[in-house]
């Protein structure tokens, strides 16, 4: 135990150099917010890194440098939102996650076409383990092949049928933000779960993509923790990447600002890895019944739209799934999820991809689930929480795929 704690601490201390230090930073935590802070907290969230989704009735989190502490800390105390220091450090806390994951990577190596929900696999592994499924399943699974990545990594997700034509069809994607770690090992769940279940697959065609940003989720992995966004560079500016969750064309919002973890990019669909599910999405738009977009954290489940509260057409059924999936989390440990409009908190967002697929007439039934959160902000749940995750919220998803195929 000795040396592999040894060989741990000369693989951190060798990747330091490449790896972004968060020595200063603080996580900032509000009181509940109020419908009157909300527009200001909006202002802030394109500016400042906000974690989950502010919303009224909630407490918002904000992760800030030692150079903006202060100037957040003035506009609460300007806006008179109550806050305390959640973590008052994060550099040890990033420290410790990264070597207790590099201490698991070692300890338990990835086994042929058999995902981890002991830790949290990176980009190739999880590739790897698409590829080695479909190769031993071919008479149900195959490669979904949307393309490259900006930096030519395969947008490969995969299809699980049971072969027969007309079929209506079930999408879900994770990580299209790259921080978000615990989002790919639920969809690995469900590529778990169906294959094992020739009824599931019955049921509809299932397309699942496992990272549906693959530069910024390997980056996160290998040079900056809490990385958001795609890895293209933007023209005439030094900040890089797009918020990929704002890139999509349903009513795109084309003001922004380069280095804000929101920007919505150059135009709608600039970044190749949001136009290939946009492709994706519009080309299968005659069989697509549900589109999911899995993110952490906030124990959410957002139907459209995210611009405004106003009921879309079919509320009433967009609801009574999301109730009975959250019914079905709960009743595995007794964790409630919320089922909200996207705009119910107050909190704003245009050219998000699930309002594009419900947006366009694609999916009549079309969510966000915002997974539980933990570590030490929310993005960063032990991996010791995987497996509780995963457990508790695949019951809830099959739910959802069964009432929206049945109704």
């Amino acid at each position: 135990m000795k040396l592999l704690g040894s060989i741990v601490l000369l693989l951190v201390l060798g990747s330091a150099l490449a790896y972004k230090s968060y020595s200063g930073y603080q996580v900032l935590k509000t009181a509940p917010l109020t419908p009157a802070a909300m527009p200001y907290v909006n202002r802030l969230s394109r500016r400042f890194d906000f974690w989950g989704t502010p919303h009224v009735g909630r407490p918002a989190t904000v992760m800030v440098s030692p150079e903006d502490a202060p100037i957040v800390i003035a506009a609460f105390n300007r806006m008179r939102i109550s806050h305390e220091v959640s973590v008052a450090d994060l550099g040890p806390e990033v420290e410790r996650e990264r070597a207790e994951n590099e201490a698991l990577r070692l300890a338990l190596p990835r086994k042929p076409r058999v995902a981890a929900y002991d830790r949290y696999m990176t980009f190739e592994e999880i590739d790897a383990h698409i590829h080695e499924t479909v190769d031993a399943n071919p008479d149900v699974a195959s490669i979904l092949d949307l393309g490259l990545s900006y930096e030519g990594r395969e947008l490969h997700g995969i299809k699980l049928s049971n072969g027969a034509a007309g079929q209506k069809s079930v999408w879900f994607d994770c990580a299209i933000h790259a921080r978000e770690w615990i989002a790919p090992p639920v969809c690995l769940r469900i590529i778990d779960e169906v294959l094992a279940d020739p009824a599931l697959r019955d049921l509809a065609d299932w397309y699942i993509l496992p990272v549906a940003n693959p530069d910024g989720y390997s980056y996160s992995h290998t040079d900056e923790r809490f990385w958001r966004k795609t890895r293209r560079p933007n023209e005439g500016s030094s900040c890089v990447g797009t918020d990929p969750n704002r890139n999509f064309d349903f009513l795109w919002d084309g003001v922004g600002d380069f280095c804000s973890e929101v920007y919505p990019g150059s135009s709608a669909f600039s970044e190749p890895e949001c136009g290939a599910i946009g492709n994706f999405v519009s080309s299968n738009a005659d069989s697509l019944v549900l589109y999911v977009a899995v993110h952490s954290y906030g124990e959410l489940i957002l139907y459209p739209f995210g611009h405004t509260v106003e009921p879309v057409p079919n509320v009433d059924d967009l609801i009574a799934a999301g109730t009975a999936s959250a019914d079905a989390i709960e009743a595995v440990g007794g964790t409630r999820y919320s089922v909200e409009n996207s705009a119910a908190g107050l909190y704003f967002t245009f050219g998000a991809s699930d309002d594009y697929a419900y947006g366009i007439g694609a999916a009549l039934y079309s969510y966000t689930y915002e997974l539980s959160g933990g570590g030490s902000g929310g993005f960063n749940p032990p991996a010791s929480a995987i497996q509780t995750v995963v457990d508790e919220v695949w019951p809830g998803l099959k739910t959802l795929v069964e009432y929206s195929l049945a109704n």
